[in-house]
């Protein structure tokens, strides 16, 4: 390592006091991600990190930078800056390093000299830049993960919304509550067949008491089900039906011809249970 380089280290160092808000303005200016980071905690991160450039050409010691430089960018990438905002940082960073290496003479350096001289600054920003780009990857990785388990948790949670419970041989319930929209109710017709096909049921029982409102859509979507599960061979009861939808049905003209009705769930019970052959004493 020559003696000038390990001088222009040295010259570097004790200007950064001063010259350290010259590059903090610089950044900032140049990135809105950087002007967000308050200056008293952006501004001893940018002298570090030059410091650290200059271990390597001036003390011939790339531990600091190797250290530094990757977690600096893994820390930003955290933060949610984006790749421009850290491009704009090398920019600064090389930058100020330039400015700083003209005030000390460049024409006291040699080509040697200063091929090492910028060496070092690439190499911090190709350690800055690989932090970022692992971390970033790192973080998407996570959201992957974070949305294959909050798809798993709704998934369980419409499984949970939309129970199947098989009453009797032969005869299921399937007790509905809450809103339905064309997405739901798409499942809850799957689900319902499915289980008809595995249990090979007679009689389906569809207890809406506890779904507030029911549009055409959804009335289609009860239809359909109906005549799905009839085409397979089970029969119909649609119970809870309250006064208001039994109004909304009237005035959207559904026809629930084929669909037999019962005023609550024990009267639907009873009926599936007669239908079956059986009576409850």
């Amino acid at each position: 390592m020559s003696a000038i380089l390990s001088s222009l280290a040295a010259f570097i160092r004790e200007r950064l006091p001063q010259t350290g808000a010259r590059l903090l303005h610089a950044v900032q200016s140049s990135s809105s991600g950087y002007a967000s980071i308050p200056a008293d905690e952006l501004r001893p991160a940018l002298q570090r990190s030059v410091e650290t450039i200059c271990a390597v050409f001036g003390d011939n010691n790339a531990g600091p930078l190797n250290e530094w430089a990757p977690y600096i960018g893994e820390r930003r990438a955290r933060m949610g800056l984006s790749l421009d905002d850290m491009m704009s940082v090398v920019s600064g960073i090389r930058e100020f390093c330039w400015q700083e290496l003209t005030e000390f003479g460049s024409d006291r350096l040699t080509i040697g000299d200063v091929r090492q001289f910028e060496d070092a600054i690439s190499e911090f920003n190709r350690l800055l830049l690989l932090g970022y780009s692992q971390a970033m990857l790192t973080l998407q990785q996570e959201l992957h993960d974070q949305a294959e388990q909050i798809a798993a948790q709704q998934q369980t949670i419409r499984e949970l919304s939309t129970p199947i419970l098989p009453l009797y041989e032969g005869i299921l319930v399937l007790p509905l509550v809450g809103a339905i929209d064309s997405f739901r109710a798409g499942q809850i017709m799957e689900r319902l067949l499915t289980a008809i096909a595995e249990r090979q049921s007679d009689i389906v029982i569809i207890d809406i008491t506890g779904v507030p409102v029911i549009d055409t859509a959804v009335a289609n979507y009860l239809l359909q089900t109906a005549r799905a599960a009839q085409l397979i061979g089970a029969q119909v009861i649609l119970v809870g039906i309250g006064p208001e939808i039994a109004q909304t049905i009237v005035q959207l003209g559904v026809d629930l011809r084929g669909i037999q009705i019962g005023a609550n769930l024990q009267a639907g019970i009873e009926l599936a249970l007669s239908q079956q052959g059986y009576t409850i004493r």
